[in-house]
């Protein structure tokens, strides 16, 4: 195709271009541009502009394909394009910010300002001075302070202020500062300023000079006692410091950004400065405002500033920690504190909202890096023998003093406890003065009691059974010797000298030639016969009286006894013991009776001796063996009758004695049981007695006394505790403690024992009843004499003595009495003098009182850097152009050429309507 064919092509088409394919434009007239319409204007602006790709949509004879094509194209790119171009719009207009940090080494720093508080914010000992400690209990009893208008009236304390309180009893800095140290120089108290802050009265260093090395060697090292000795209620119940590093002139916010350091610590507090700068609107929130009470801006001050006037408006006054100048606004006393203040930290966080303090523009942070070490045994001996100890006893004592005295839960607790040990020895006391009393004199009066009427039943038998023994050896036995004397002991006394006198005789008379001497030797053998025979005939006689009364128990002699009448003599006789005494056993049954035939036969013997005597005498003549006979005879006879009377003595004569005399050994021995028992109950009890006389007119009363000096101490206040603790632990106390608990140990002890030797009494008794009652040979006498007592039945006596006897230790039983007394009053001083004895180890300074109060802290900078955090401008007009542009060439080839091309088009269409309008 030639170029004018093309050019006629265009021109068909209504398009006029300007050079197209190299093709000269055409002129045309002012009017006929005027009236050209919008296909002209458009035909001219795809065939022109910048904006690629749009014309292969709008060719007069392309295929459709490719229109199609080329649109969809123009489409996609137009639309990721727009896109891409709205987000940068909105980033744009999002302000954004970017914060570049930075790295300065400096050869020395400004050292931070440091606020040191103590955890506690009163001192026990100050407040008691003043009468503070019970109103500032009072005040911080529940989980937030506050005292009523009764409280306010109680403690007279209306127009008193935190300021004063804080003032003049918070912790001294010459007590909180134990050393210090700066870069390695000595430093003090004298360095440390008052501050009244939100966390209490505190204290600030600022350096001398600027850090000039790192490491805890060359900051602030400090030593500090928070006299944990000395806390009392508060606002706070940690124990340690608050430390807070921060810019000199900034409001320290100590509650919400302090550290905290606990006690027996070493604590390492490495600092890094970081310098912020921020941007103002609209690309940041920083905005720098005039303060009244502060030199310089930051929303710490600005935000104490704000609750300043905030509190000066509703109240008329601000709280002791915010700002003031020229004394206005003034601090608020109580009154007003409770009255208003209080009522507006309620809104508080509502009302802060209101406050408007933006973010400073510059500021600066000192960001911690903390590192805890736990004080070690050597470093505690050391700081031991670096303090003094003196000063710091006499501190501790008293402050113990005081915090026992005045915190309510240690007294109360105390006072608890010693009320405890009073009632423990009151019931103690009880229990001695009437329980343990009136058992000992019960005790003392029933043994007394039955030990007498034992004693005269058994005295009673005593004297009975020395009658009997009396009446037996007397009216009995006594017989039996006078009759041993006068005829038994010669019926065959030197028998066998009989026997040769009579042989002789006989050999005499047949061997005598002489009549008249023959006559005179058998008038002489006859006489010795017949005195033999007479002897063995009142022999028998005797023995027949003697036999007949052991058998009947008729007395042979009436002896008298004593003061008893003798007609008594017959019934106290022991009848059925002598009769028995005949028969008792095979001896008695053989021999008892056989005396009499043993003397039947002796004169049998004598007279077969008379027969051969007249015979020999007559005749002349001795018959030997005759003679031997007889004489064997006599011989054996009287053999026979010696072992008989021999058993008859001891088996039938002697034996009531034996008896009787056995049974008074009996009754004496159980009389001498009855009376060690006795002794034995009288002394243990009488010891008790007298223990317990001295116990509580001792022991008790002294004890008591110490109670009641103990009360001084709660009542008074002229007491300290540690003069009771030594009251409580002095030798005094002890031995009287011991020696009411040795008293309560043999109450138990010696009350078993007596409880035990009641039934061993018992059995003596009836014992005793028993011999009493059971004695057959005193039953006439008994009956005789009308012993009622003596007749009862053995069996029922026994029962009644072990019932009364029961009864009588049951009711008088000591074992038990004490129970658990003794246990609760020794526990209950125990508990007094444990806590006595904890108190007197609490005022002594050792390591562990150290620990619990001393602190390490080192403060410094872990290097000579600040980290210098910039806010700058992220984004601004010139980078929204570059990227709205790069967008137009990246996805439709155009550029910002091409949007002038597009304003121009449509500012072309819009005139040339006018003007074809004016036309």
């Amino acid at each position: 195709m030639s170029l004018e064919q093309t050019s006629e092509t265009f021109r068909n088409a209504g398009y006029y271009p300007c050079e197209i394919g190299g093709l000269p434009c055409e002129k045309e007239e002012t009017t006929k541009r005027h009236s050209s319409t919008w296909s002209h204007l458009w035909g001219d602006f795809v065939s022109s502009t910048t904006l690629h790709g749009i014309r292969f949509i709008f060719y007069q004879d392309t295929y459709i394909i490719r229109r199609l094509f080329w649109t969809l194209l123009m489409l996609f790119c137009s639309t990721v394009m727009s896109y891409q171009i709205i987000d940068r719009i909105i980033y744009f207009q999002s302000n954004p910010v970017n914060v570049n940090v930075k790295i300065n080494y400096n050869q020395s720093l400004e050292f931070p300002a440091v606020t040191i508080c103590n955890q506690n914010a009163f001192k026990a000992t100050a407040s008691s001075t003043r009468n503070w400690y019970r109103m500032i209990e009072t005040m911080y009893n529940g989980s937030s302070k506050s005292l009523s208008l009764a409280d306010l009236e109680k403690f007279q304390a209306s127009g008193l202020s935190f300021n004063q309180i804080f003032q003049q009893a918070a912790h001294r800095k010459e007590d909180l500062i134990v050393s210090c140290h700066w870069s390695g120089l000595p430093c003090g108290p004298v360095n440390f300023t008052e501050h009244l802050t939100d966390y209490g009265y505190c204290y600030r260093f600022v350096a001398p000079e600027n850090a000039r090395s790192t490491g805890s060697d060359n900051g602030l090292n400090l030593l500090l006692n928070v006299e944990q000795y000395e806390y009392m209620p508060g606002p706070n119940d940690a124990a340690g410091v608050k430390v807070l590093t921060h810019v000199k002139d900034d409001h320290p916010r100590v509650r919400e950004l302090g550290i905290a350091v606990p006690t027996g610590t070493q604590a390492f507090i490495g600092l890094q400065v970081i310098m912020i700068h921020n941007l103002k609107k609209p690309h940041g929130q920083c905005q720098y405002k005039s303060l009244k009470y502060f030199p310089r801006y930051s929303y710490d001050s600005c935000l104490a500033e704000c609750y300043t006037n905030m509190a000066a408006r509703r109240c008329g006054c601000r709280d002791f920690y915010m700002p003031s100048f020229n004394g206005y606004p003034p601090s608020c006393n109580f009154m007003q504190y409770f009255g208003c203040l209080k009522p507006f930290y309620d809104d508080l966080s509502s009302l802060t909202e209101t406050c408007d303090c933006p973010t400073a523009c510059e500021y600066t942070v000192y960001d911690p890096v903390l590192s805890y070490a736990t004080t070690s045994d050597y470093a505690g001996q050391r700081l031991m023998d670096n303090t003094n100890i003196t000063a710091l006893n006499a501190k501790l004592k008293r402050a113990r003093e005081t915090t026992h005295r005045m915190e309510e839960r240690k007294l109360r607790s105390f006072e608890k406890n010693v009320q405890k040990m009073e009632q423990a020895l009151k019931n103690v006391k009880q229990l001695m003065e009437e329980t343990i009393k009136e058992r000992i004199a019960n005790q003392i009066e029933n043994v007394t009691f039955h030990y007498i009427n034992i004693m005269r039943v058994t005295q009673k038998r005593i004297l009975l059974l020395k009658y009997q023994i009396y009446n037996v050896q007397k009216n009995f036995m006594r017989g039996r010797d006078a009759m041993e004397e006068r005829t038994l002991s010669h019926l065959c006394n030197s028998f066998h000298e009989f026997v040769f006198a009579f042989e002789t005789n006989l050999r005499n008379i047949v061997g005598e030639n002489e009549t008249d001497i023959k006559i005179v030797f058998y008038i002489n053998t006859l006489n010795m016969i017949d005195v033999r025979t007479e002897n063995a005939k009142r022999s028998l006689a005797n023995f027949t009286v003697l036999y007949n009364a052991y058998v009947t128990g008729t007395p042979i002699f009436k002896y008298k006894f004593l003061n008893f009448a003798r007609k008594h003599n017959t019934f106290i006789v022991p009848r059925p013991l002598m009769n028995d005494s005949t028969y008792h056993n095979s001896y008695a049954r053989r021999y008892s009776g056989k005396l009499g035939q043993d003397i039947v036969d002796i004169m049998d013997s004598l007279s077969q001796y008379r027969e051969l005597a007249n015979e020999v005498f007559t005749n002349g003549t001795l018959y030997i063996t005759k003679m031997n006979q007889y004489s064997e005879g006599f011989i054996d006879n009287c053999e026979k009758f010696y072992h008989t009377k021999s058993t008859l003595y001891y088996e039938t004569i002697n034996r009531p004695e034996r008896i009787l005399q056995k049974r008074l050994e009996d009754i004496q021995k159980r009389k001498a049981d009855l009376i060690r028992i006795k002794s034995s109950m009288l002394n243990t009890l009488e010891s008790l007695e007298n223990t317990s006389t001295a116990v509580l007119n001792g022991s008790i009363v002294r004890i008591e006394t110490i109670t009641r000096k103990t009360y001084e101490y709660f009542r008074l206040g002229n007491r300290t505790k540690l003069s009771v603790s030594y009251l409580f632990h002095s030798e005094n106390f002890i031995t009287d403690l011991s020696q009411i608990r040795q008293f309560l140990q043999e109450i138990a002890t010696r009350g078993a024992f007596l409880f035990d030797t009641w039934m061993t009494m018992a059995d003596t008794a009836k014992h005793i009843w028993g011999d009493v009652l059971n004695d057959r040979d005193l039953l006439e006498y008994y009956i005789y004499k009308n012993y009622t007592d003596f007749l009862r039945n053995a069996t029922h006596v026994k029962d009644e003595i072990d019932i009364d006897f029961r009864q009588v230790r049951s009711e008088n039983d000591m074992r038990f009495v004490v129970g658990n007394t003794d246990a609760l009053f020794l526990d209950a001083v125990s508990e007094v003098q444990i806590e006595l004895m904890e108190f007197n180890k609490s005022t002594t300074f050792d390591e562990k009182v150290l620990k619990n109060n001393f602190l390490e802290v080192n403060i410094f900078y872990r290097q000579l850097s600040y980290e210098e955090i910039t806010q700058h401008e992220a984004y601004d007009i010139f980078a929204l152009l570059c990227d709205i542009g790069g967008s137009l060439g990246l996805f439709i080839g155009a550029s910002v050429m091409t949007l002038f091309e597009i304003f121009d088009l449509l500012g072309t269409y819009v005139a040339d309507r006018k003007f074809k309008r004016k036309s």
